[in-house]
């Protein structure tokens, strides 16, 4: 053998030593992260199905008290979550919320479908408890997470406890939540609670938007507030709601009490509607302790915080007793110069990308207000390729924020708006007929990055548009919109 083979044998058993110690590794790194990725028997995965959050906010709390405790968890937002995923876990906590008419969340229609339609799924090794978050003021309350239960026992998955349903975020359903989880752990748990930063705000001034509607009247809502304070398009307000200082002195006399300006404060946010019986040599004032909180009420905001102003749009909504608990409160109970007590929630699912591309914003009503708070961010950034598609009844006394909206196209903000003023012809137009008139604008928008952003009212108007986003996009690329964050609505 010369001396040339020999180097030329020896580099090449080297090399193959070298291929072999990196197969070796490229296996070992493989099993590692399959191992890292497989839940062990005591592990708990946390799946949360949220429209604009809260059921986000319960699943990240559950997952922090249990990890204080010892346990494991791994936290999956429902549509990130597949199969494999699934069938791994022992031990499962769904937190599902249900809006509109029993619906589900936007980003678990399809994953609910995928997972769950092969009959031949085994989740007999499974258990699993839900948190549902509804409100009983709906039809189908909880229905989500009803039909998540199903699913879940069809496929013999074996519940821990029996399903939690919240009621508009009572903080008694949630504390049985806690219980269960207690139970189950054999551990003290912190409480699972709204994560809610009251603050005062000052209602500055309101201005119906549409006198002579033959709609209920639609007013813009504006408040001061502490400096500070901050938020993004897309975000909700929650209000707390009060009750009329004329209704709290009846009540005061009703009882017999003198009127002074301690118990006017203590009963401004308690249900009159609703009391619990007076027990034997109670006090008057440990009596009213004992009352319910009126509800809360969700608004999206209607502008940025560089505006110095927080705005709402809210419709009266007209009762068999009077003006609805919210917007009764904003539009006529509350005087001008009144502290409203409010918390602002972040919103991500509705929250826009600065990434400078294109964006269509469809709605219809008091959804303009989502609208105009994404376009007052988008003046903020420079983005002029803006596309609004909006629909209300009358365009002589509907025309919402009009003086705006015309301000931005001349100023190049807004090259594209269609109104879709439904009673202005016999035959009427919404948002959906502009939709699909104008499906070869809206095709070539999508191919160059468009994201699509939709504020409003479900019935109707979402559902028709998504129902024309289908026709013309077809669903395999109107769920990749969704996954890439491109496809987002504020619907209610």
């Amino acid at each position: 053998m010369t001396h040339s083979v020999a180097v030329v044998l020896i580099a090449l058993a080297i090399l193959l030593l070298l291929y072999a110690v990196i197969i070796a590794y490229l296996i070992l790194i493989n099993r590692k992260q399959k191992q890292e990725t497989t839940f062990n028997q005591n592990d708990y995965l946390i799946v949360f199905a949220s429209q604009s959050g809260q059921a986000e906010i319960f699943a990240r709390q559950t997952a922090q008290q249990l990890q204080n405790v010892g346990q494991t968890v791994t936290v999956v937002d429902i549509q990130y979550l597949n199969v494999e995923q699934l069938l791994q876990a022992n031990k499962v906590l769904w937190f599902v919320s249900t809006y509109g008419e029993g619906d589900a969340p936007d980003t678990a229609r399809m994953a609910v479908k995928n997972i769950f339609s092969d009959p031949a799924l085994d989740l007999s090794h499974q258990s699993y408890a839900i948190l549902a978050l509804g409100d009983k003021c709906y039809p189908n309350f909880c229905q989500f997470g009803q039909l998540l239960n199903q699913h879940l026992q069809q496929h013999q998955a074996q519940a821990l406890f029996e399903m939690v349903c919240v009621d508009h975020l009572k903080q008694a359903d949630l504390d049985r939540w806690t219980q269960h989880l207690e139970q189950l752990t054999q551990q003290q748990l912190t409480p699972v609670e709204q994560a809610q930063n009251w603050h005062s705000f000052v209602l500055k001034n309101r201005v119906c938007l549409n006198s002579g509607s033959q709609g209920n009247p639609i007013y813009q809502i504006q408040l001061s507030y502490v400096e500070g304070l901050t938020w993004s398009s897309g975000d909700i307000l929650e209000v707390q709601c009060g009750n009329r200082l004329e209704d709290i002195q009846a009540f005061l006399q009703a009882q017999q009490q003198t009127v002074d300006e301690d118990l006017l404060a203590g009963l401004q946010f308690k249900n009159l509607r609703k009391i619990p019986e007076q027990r034997l040599n109670e006090s008057f004032e440990d009596w009213i302790q004992r009352f319910d909180e009126l509800a809360i009420r969700e608004y999206s905001i209607a502008s940025i915080p560089e505006q110095s102003i927080l705005e709402l749009v809210v419709r009266q909504e007209k009762t068999a007793t009077g003006l609805g608990l919210g917007s009764g409160w904003l539009t006529e109970h509350a005087l001008l110069g009144q502290a409203i007590v409010a918390n602002i929630r972040s919103n991500s699912a509705f929250h826009l990308k600065p990434i400078h591309k294109p964006l269509i914003l469809i709605g219809n009503g008091t959804g303009i207000a989502g609208l105009v708070a994404h376009l007052s961010q988008r003046q903020q950034w420079g983005d002029q390729q803006n596309w609004l598609i909006f629909g209300e009844r009358q365009q002589q006394f509907d025309h919402l924020y009009k003086d705006q909206i015309q301000l931005w196209k001349t100023q190049g903000l807004l090259p594209y708006v269609d109104y879709a003023f439904s009673r202005d012809q016999a035959e009427k137009i919404y948002v959906q007929h502009i939709l699909q008139q104008k499906s070869e604008q809206l095709l070539h928008w999508v191919e160059t990055g468009a994201s699509i952003y939709v504020c409003g009212s479900l019935k109707g108007m979402a559902q028709e548009v998504e129902q024309t986003l289908l026709n013309n996009l077809g669903t395999e690329q109107l769920e990749q919109m969704k996954l890439e964050g491109r496809y987002q609505r504020d619907v209610y």
